[in-house]
């Protein structure tokens, strides 16, 4: 009978009611009835790391968080883009515990009934910062044995570095080592270059990169040299091929011009042809050079394959 009554009430009144059930309702809808739980993988960003301390080891890009909740909300959240900030600006030189449990999270993940986070903390290890400048070491490499390549003049700009890292690691760098691989067809010729310097990992070089400049004294010469042709994919004594026998026009480093181990490394083959019992072929060469040697014949060179009749 008084709810009949209220329906003589004041429409204002009436409103208000009104409302409130809904928001009862709609409050029944979010929080009770459709309950949820859900794993989500969060980014964590670092902040607060002391100017004089670099990280060496410990840190994780991501934690998984289990929690419970109304499923419209727990769907809403956007999983791609949840971050959680971890103050590192409590850390020590050394090892140090940092905890990621659940009463760390922001405040924003506290309306949901949070359950767990994995992991519950992290170790940290942290070094001194420390800078020194040491020199820059040429070690000249080359493909070729037999000391087929000398180089003279070798220079380094600019001569020293500076670097950057854990103490534990910069205290024991009395150098750095730059190794230039010769290109044995520069012989002859003097070679600048611009390249990366190689440090260990958290160590930082300023600059990156420097110029080298040598020159390969040792030079080039052209020979000729005469090939059998063999055959890749097949056996030789089913087929004939014409020329059995091509020469070869190459360049090569001076010191192996005579080198017959090194020269007999140069192949040229032909590729066994799907063709029938007394049909011929043209068919182009492949050529497979040692280390150091340059081709200076036309690649287009064909020979005549013929499958042999049995």
């Amino acid at each position: 009978m008084k709810f009949f009554d209220s329906l003589h009430r004041p429409p204002h009144l009436l409103s208000m009611l009104l409302a409130l059930l809904c928001a009862v309702g709609m409050w029944y809808m979010v929080s009770v009835r459709d309950r949820l739980e859900a794993q989500i993988e969060v980014n964590l960003d670092y902040i607060g790391i002391p100017s004089k301390l670099m990280i060496t080891e410990g840190l994780i890009n991501k934690a998984v968080v289990r929690l419970r909740g109304p499923g419209t909300l727990l769907r809403a959240i956007p999983k791609d883009s949840l971050t959680q900030t971890v103050n590192l600006s409590a850390i020590k030189k050394g090892r140090t515990i940092v905890p990621l449990g659940v009463e760390h999270l922001d405040a924003r993940f506290r309306a949901f009934e949070l359950i767990d986070v994995q992991p519950t903390r992290i170790v940290v290890s942290a070094d001194n910062v420390m800078e020194r400048t040491v020199p820059v070491r040429a070690v000249v490499e080359s493909p070729l044995n037999n000391g087929a390549l000398t180089v003279e003049n070798v220079s380094v700009t600019p001569a020293t570095v500076l670097l950057r890292g854990p103490e534990a690691i910069i205290a024991n760098i009395s150098h750095i080592p730059l190794t230039i691989m010769l290109d044995p067809k520069a012989a002859g010729s003097t070679v600048q270059r611009t390249m990366l310097l190689d440090t260990p990992s958290l160590v930082t070089p300023t600059p990156a990169s420097v110029k080298v400049r040598y020159t390969i004294t040792s030079g080039r010469t052209v020979l000729t040299r005469r090939c059998k042709v063999g055959f890749v994919g097949g056996p030789r004594r089913h087929y004939t091929v014409t020329p059995a026998e091509i020469d070869v026009l190459v360049e090569v480093p001076e010191a192996l011009a005579r080198n017959s181990r090194y020269l007999r490394e140069m192949e040229v083959t032909v590729a066994v042809p799907d063709i029938s019992p007394g049909e011929s072929a043209q068919l182009p060469l492949h050529f497979r050079l040692p280390e150091g040697m340059t081709l200076l014949n036309p690649l287009s060179e064909e020979v005549t394959v013929t499958h042999n009749k049995q």
